[in-house]
């Protein structure tokens, strides 16, 4: 009896280490993923909370979608982080190993292995289809979806494996309120009445709870939005976009994704399987075949190993593969097929996985039994070493798939806009201690095309009560004149996809060289060049021409328009411009003459003198 609460809990302190296993490799597993700024639909989603009550957040007005479980949850959600960004990330990565641990604790069970389930729950936690989840704000609302998904299937499991008829009860609460976080999982009713079917007892009762809940569900829905038919993603009808050869053919890059391939355009999944690099691409087509080995095997363990196929097994499997299909059937009914939608339907095939390892598992040791157990083989065949091998292999390639994949993430449009956000907020509330109260926001171009709405609520997000001319966009910096500390300029490197702070650049600037003129002082014969007025708007010119002069040596000078010669006396002339106060002056010079026996030439003219220029 001791020894028995000893390895109990010698038992319970495995599970514990494991769970924080779990823990570590989410937050390892997701490094350099940040969300500092926010951005379209997370950016929308937060703006709208401002100044809204619960109840009207929760129930608008006037709606495209009616998610009112989600919005619920992301009004408290947001009151509680407020401006503190940083914390969206490390909060979507510990839920997303709550669900693994989730996971991990059910698939024990299923599997009759502790590490067959950790394998299961760490493959949840790297695959590349967690990006939405750990990545975006709006990754609440996906993982909350999946965890009344993944409840619903386990509560159905329980009530058909012959627990308490609640669990019906609490399987459909949980259909419920999933309908109202993500309305495509609507599609997964089937399987409450597959449970009604395949269970004795309360038929009648239990179907009619199941209808009078997707009833219920419906009505609602139609009542908030006057159609039953949801909307699809990118603010598109399914009503108009739906045709049978588009849906087929996203229920094919669906399984594709699931199989470890990527397939469609790369900005939806960072990179197409025919440009992975050639060992990934092996191990990825090896791990497939481990798996149909797997499948295969077990097959044949229930058909001719068994003394009899178990009524249990059959609707067990059916039950998880139900939640698969529904899963891919509702989100390949719209335009496209985004990598995020897969997660669930690959929770639930890790769940079935791993009931089909538990049933060959069961068929081995109980055929085992009736031996006489003497080799160290025969040993190892008596924990289904072959299915162990099979499994082991298909999730380490699919392991080492997704990590491939992961380092694509940037590839995938979502980042390229995170990326872009939190290079805004890394170039002006992290850099100037979070206040931005005094400043004014100049970008330059704009070729990211930032809106005027998104740039004032960008900024609000950090200080709601910020002033509405936060953001100017400007053509050249040549616009604002000169750059005070009360001004922050950004200009946009659209190689790197950032912005980039230049307002230390431009406070500093005192000649803009276009080209002609170089840092020694050298100048061509053509030269054009900026240069920033000072205080009294006074620019003076020091010309030096170190050779010997003719007596016709002039130049044309061109300042801010306004054209005058001058002509070279001395080797040494001094020129003055008198012009506005701390503005950036274009200017242009022209020579009739240059060195004859330069040594070097720079630009596409010889070069001529060598100008100072002091500003005061």
């Amino acid at each position: 009896m001791v020894l028995v609460k000893v390895e109990e809990k010698y038992e319970y302190l495995k599970d514990i280490l494991l769970s924080l296993l779990l823990i570590g490799i989410a937050f390892i597993i997701n490094t350099g993923i940040s969300i500092k700024g926010l951005y379209m639909d997370d950016l929308l989603m937060w703006s709208t909370r401002r100044g809204t009550g619960f109840f009207r957040y929760v129930f608008p007005h006037e709606m495209r979608k009616f998610r009112p479980v989600y919005w619920a949850v992301t009004w408290i959600y947001q009151g509680i982080i407020r401006n503190n960004l940083d914390f969206i990330v490390p909060i979507n990565i510990l839920i997303g190993a709550g669900i693994a641990i989730a996971i991990y604790f059910f698939a024990k069970g299923l599997a009759r292995s502790k590490t067959m389930a950790f394998l299961f729950a760490a493959m949840f936690l790297v695959s590349r289809f967690s990006y939405y989840d750990i990545g975006q704000y709006l990754g609440l609302m996906e993982a909350m979806a999946m965890i009344f998904a993944f409840a619903l299937c386990v509560c159905l499991y329980k009530y058909i494996n012959g627990q308490a008829n609640r669990y019906f009860y609490y399987a459909c609460i949980f259909y419920f309120l999933d309908c109202f976080t993500h309305e495509r999982f609507v599609v997964l009713f089937p399987m409450l009445i597959f449970a009604v079917i395949v269970k004795k007892g309360y038929r009648i009762i239990n179907a009619s709870v199941a209808i009078i809940t997707f009833i219920a569900a419906n009505y609602i829905r139609f009542a908030a939005l006057k159609s039953f038919i949801p909307e699809g993603t990118g603010n598109s009808k399914v009503s108009e976009t739906f045709k049978l050869s588009s849906f087929f053919a996203s229920v094919k890059t669906e399984i594709l994704y699931l199989c470890g391939i990527n397939t469609g355009p790369t900005h939806l999944n960072g990179i197409d399987f025919k440009d992975v690099n050639i060992a990934v691409k092996i191990l990825i087509i090896i791990g497939i075949f481990a798996f149909i080995m797997f499948i295969c095997k077990s097959v044949y363990s229930i058909l001719m190993r068994s003394k009899k196929i178990e009524f249990d097994w059959i609707k067990n499997i059916l039950l998880f593969l139900g939640f698969i299909i529904g899963s891919i059937v509702s989100s390949a009914v719209t335009i496209r097929v985004e990598m995020r939608w897969l997660y669930a339907p690959f929770l639930f095939l890790l769940l079935l996985t791993a009931y089909i390892y538990g049933v060959d598992k069961k068929i081995t040791v109980r055929k085992s039994k009736n031996k006489v157990i003497g080799t160290s083989l025969s040993r190892i065949f008596h924990v289904s070493f072959v299915s162990a091998i099979l499994v082991m292999v298909w999730g380490f390639c699919m392991l080492i798939g997704d990590m491939y994949y992961r380092g694509y993430y940037n590839k995938i449009y979502l980042f390229e806009g995170q990326n872009r956000a939190n290079s805004l907020a890394n170039e002006t509330y992290y850099k100037y201690d979070k206040d931005l109260s005094n400043k004014r926001i100049y970008i330059i171009k704009n070729d990211f095309k930032l809106s005027d709405f998104d740039a004032l609520e960008f900024f609000r997000a950090y200080e709601p009560d910020i002033r509405e001319d936060i953001v100017t966009f400007i053509d050249n910096y040549r616009d604002i004149g000169v750059v005070n500390e009360d001004m922050i300029v950004l200009s946009e490197d659209k190689k790197n996809n950032e912005y980039v702070n230049v307002t230390d650049f431009l406070k500093n600037i005192k000649v803009e060289n276009i080209y002609g003129h170089y840092d020694d002082g050298w100048t061509d014969e053509e030269a054009k060049f900026n240069v920033m007025s000072g205080e009294h708007g006074q620019i003076h010119f020091e010309i030096m021409y170190p050779g010997e002069l003719t007596g016709n040596e002039s130049i044309e000078v061109d300042a801010n328009g306004e054209k005058e010669t001058l002509d070279l006396v001395s080797n040494i002339t001094y020129y003055e411009i008198d012009t506005t106060p701390n503005t950036l002056i274009p200017i242009q010079m022209k020579s009739n003459f240059y060195m004859p026996d330069a040594k070097e030439q720079r630009g596409d003219k010889k070069l001529s003198f060598i100008l100072n220029i002091k500003i005061e």
